[in-house]
């Protein structure tokens, strides 16, 4: 049975809850500090709120950034619970890979979040998925599903490829490049199935692309440091 760490959406609430807090502290004591120090609190209120503001917005921007679950939740955004249980499909799948396999679920990789991340001899892998079920297409050199273009998506996992591959090279002294994978929900399987050097897949052939895959060796003792330092540094 292959190692796994976390799994989709248990962590959700809890980093939310941290985050709001984050920001009312954040909030109350800029508020306090800045009327403290003015000399005419009043006449620079608006000041003191675009400043506020600003900070507070960057604030929001990098928390959404390492926890976006949990702010759709918070908006009651209706399709979380639907991608939070295709989420769960995937991980369920994924855990049944053989014990080579490192695996990584819900984390934060350098402001960037990764669904899943597989690290194997096989080579490693950042694992996404597509929300939209309507069948594929490119156009204009983009992807899209229906009438929804899938350019974030698909941008996403490729900077992400790209900064693990960096992250590698700079601290472990060889390059690896990440093969993506995006996970397809409809049926029948979807008509493209390569694009942009993505392998997409519907959910039944996940594990079997990830365990045919050749020409990356990595060497076991690259696969158990990478895990490793993903796991201290990450999780």
């Amino acid at each position: 049975m292959a190692y796994i760490e976390g799994y989709p959406g248990e962590k959700t609430r809890g980093v939310t809850a941290k985050h709001v807090g984050f920001i009312v502290i954040v909030t109350i004591m800029m508020a306090g500090l800045m009327t403290y120090f003015s000399e005419d609190w009043r006449a620079e209120l608006p000041s003191i709120l675009t400043v506020i503001t600003i900070i507070l917005a960057i604030i929001v921007f990098v928390s959404f950034k390492v926890n976006p679950s949990g702010w759709r939740k918070m908006f009651r955004y209706s399709g979380l619970e639907q991608e939070l249980e295709y989420d769960r499909l995937i991980a369920d799948s994924l855990a049944a890979l053989d014990d080579s396999h490192f695996i990584f679920h819900d984390i934060t990789f350098e402001l960037f979040h990764i669904e899943n991340l597989v690290i194997s001899p096989r080579g490693i892998f950042v694992i996404g998925k597509i929300t939209h079920s309507e069948d594929l297409h490119v156009k204009n050199k983009v992807l899209f599903a229906g009438e929804d273009p899938l350019d974030k998506t698909t941008g996403d996992i490729w900077r992400v490829c790209h900064l693990i591959n960096i992250v590698i090279k700079k601290g472990f002294k060889t390059e690896v490049m990440p093969k993506p994978i995006l996970v397809f929900p409809g049926s029948p399987p979807p008509s493209v199935t390569q694009y942009d050097g993505i392998t997409i897949v519907p959910l039944r052939e996940l594990n079997e692309t990830i365990e045919r895959q050749k020409g990356q060796d990595i060497k076991e003792e690259l696969v158990h440091s990478f895990a490793y330092y993903i796991k201290k540094r990450y999780t």
